[in-house]
């Protein structure tokens, strides 16, 4: 193994027409096979030539079980290199790899497999229960490859699916030990071919799946290592998910793409984060707006400037502390603005002067973008909020559709724009300002999360009438605290420590409230629409249970599970 000090070509092609993963993991082999591709925490790393060996010979195991283009594979799990060769070989072969929020449970997971229909599910083995506790129709299900990550292996449930289910389940560490016999031509792709699904979730309805085509998350990659000067020589920490286009395209396809070496964590952890960096190299990664809060507020050392990180992406960079941040570890921090639908059409200049809490301007050579009044659709003068709307420049570039969701497309996309549902400002100079989103949101951890799930689950826990789940200030910047509101059943009683029990099962960690108010009733419009704005500003109160005031552990109540 060699470490990556010479700076072999970019390996995104010049043509867009070549805007495809193999195409792209086929130069990246050619130029550096040799080259430290994947370090994980823990010390498991790969060249690239061993990576593609072992994706490969995963992909040839696809097409043996008669994965064919198009068809979906579901990646269910946490950050390792082995969900990276699940990724890679479904592009190989043509599928469409589904990437799954790991912290989906119950309904939550059952819509993502109802949308997705999957063929094949790449599943960590200690959340195969997860799946295997649905009553879900496994028809279209060939195989489960299951990661081996546990210490003792291949549980007993997963054993318990394969009898259940008749469907065959084998072992990703099998799979790859054996040296693929078939060679390329593999499938014949295209920029405009559907390659990933990353799921987003709504602020009022159920989460919708971005199908994202190989040409846009190309592009992605493209613009993510461009912006920040992405070389060969750079070492990429990444502790964002692979669910994520932040974890899997802006940070493992750009540093791929460029030859660089990405050190993946599965978790990300505000005291370790410093150790982190200076341990692995990094120098550069990726930090959303409450992860820098988290780490600026944890206390100083001597040693926080003694690293040799010299950029991190921020999405946003937080008012009150950034500054102070980039200070403190003597870091530059490049902001930009985007979303799964369409890329990432802003960013700061790392030339210019930074503009105080712009996300930048318009890459104007992939992008049109602009600030419309929500109601018409006319653009606004600058200086004025109003929702952003995209179209690309290039075809294939941004989402295809929402998985199985054609009323939601069809919405998004009017007036030949995709209506972000952000608002911002755009001044003078063309710096935008992002605001907040438009209507009804909860934010948590970087998270739009939403209210209809958490809603779905606390209506049914016994004796809940009606409910509204609302955000509240967490104390971060744009982030919010969930606060559930609760109208019981005539003469029922709802015990706030069993709801949240009950809840602990039945959602994503970061879906499970903090706050529970139990009121008498709703407060509704004329048109009986429940006032969620006037119950999220109501806010607090004396008579509202916190959980973590009542000594509620949320690790112990999900350890439960």
């Amino acid at each position: 193994m060699v470490l990556n000090e010479q700076l072999p070509a970019f390996a995104i092609p010049d043509s867009l027409s070549e805007w495809t993963l193999p195409k792209v993991a086929a130069r990246r082999l050619e130029a550096s096979p040799d080259a430290v591709f994947a370090r994980e925490v823990s010390g498991n790393q790969e060249t690239y030539g061993q990576f593609m060996a072992h994706a490969e010979a995963l992909a040839a195991h696809f097409l043996q079980v008669g994965i064919e283009p198009g068809d979906r594979i579901l990646i269910f799990a946490a950050n390792s290199i082995a969900a990276l060769h699940a990724w890679m070989a479904a592009a190989l072969v043509g599928a469409v790899d589904v990437s799954a929020n790991t912290g989906y449970r119950g309904n939550s997971l059952a819509h993502v497999l109802n949308l997705a229909k999957p063929s094949l599910i790449v599943s960590d083995a200690d959340l195969m229960p997860c799946i295997t506790e649905l009553t879900w129709n496994f028809s279209c299900l060939r195989q489960i490859v299951v990661i081996d990550n546990t210490e003792t292996g291949p549980s007993e449930l997963v054993k318990a699916f394969e009898a259940k289910g008749n469907i065959r389940v084998r072992h990703h560490q099998d799979l790859i030990a054996k040296p693929t016999l078939l060679k390329q031509p593999w499938p014949e792709i295209q920029p405009s071919d559907a390659a990933s699904v990353v799921f987003t979730s709504g602020t009022t309805g159920p989460a919708k799946g971005v199908v994202m085509p190989h040409g846009h998350v190309c592009l992605l990659a493209n613009t993510t290592a461009g912006e920040t000067d992405m070389t060969a020589s750079d070492v990429f920490y990444s502790a964002h998910p692979l669910f994520h286009i932040a974890g899997k395209f802006m940070g493992v396809l750009a540093i791929f793409a460029a030859g660089g070496t990405l050190v993946l964590d599965r978790k990300f952890d505000a005291k370790r984060w410093l150790d982190r960096i200076r341990e692995s190299g990094a120098t550069i990664s990726i930090a959303h707006g409450p992860m820098i809060e988290m780490i600026q507020a944890e206390p100083p050392r001597s040693e926080d400037s003694d690293n040799v990180l010299t950029r991190l992406m921020c999405c946003p960079l937080p008012k009150r502390h950034g500054d102070a941040f980039l200070e403190r570890f003597g870091v530059k921090g490049i902001e930009m603005w985007g979303m799964s639908e369409v890329g990432c059409p802003c960013w700061t200049s790392r030339q210019s002067p930074a503009v105080a809490g712009s996300c930048g301007k318009v890459l104007t050579e992939w992008y049109d973008v602009e600030v419309v009044d929500p109601e018409t659709d006319r653009p606004v003068p600058d200086g004025t909020a109003g929702e952003i709307v995209v179209r690309s420049r290039h075809p294939w570039t941004t989402m295809l559709c929402y998985m199985g969701m054609p009323e939601e497309t069809v919405n998004a996309w009017r007036n030949l724009w995709f209506h972000t549902g952000d608002i911002a400002v755009r001044d003078s100079n063309s710096n935008m300002f992002y605001i907040d989103r438009k209507g009804d949101r909860i934010r948590r951890r970087a998270e739009n999360i939403s209210s209809f799930d958490i809603e779905a689950a606390v209506a049914d826990f016994p004796g809940v009438k009606e409910c509204v789940a609302v955000g509240v200030p967490s104390g971060y910047e744009n982030d919010d605290d969930i606060l559930v509101y609760i109208v019981t059943m005539e003469d029922a009683v709802v015990e706030p420590p069993a709801l949240l029990s009950f809840l602990a099962r039945a959602l994503p960690h970061f879906m499970v409230p903090r706050y529970i108010e139990i009121i008498d009733e709703l407060p509704r419009t004329p048109t009986n629409k429940v006032k969620k704005k006037q119950l999220s500003q109501r806010g607090i109160q004396i008579s509202t249970w916190d959980r973590k005031g009542a000594g509620v552990s949320l690790k112990e109540l999900i350890s439960q599970r």
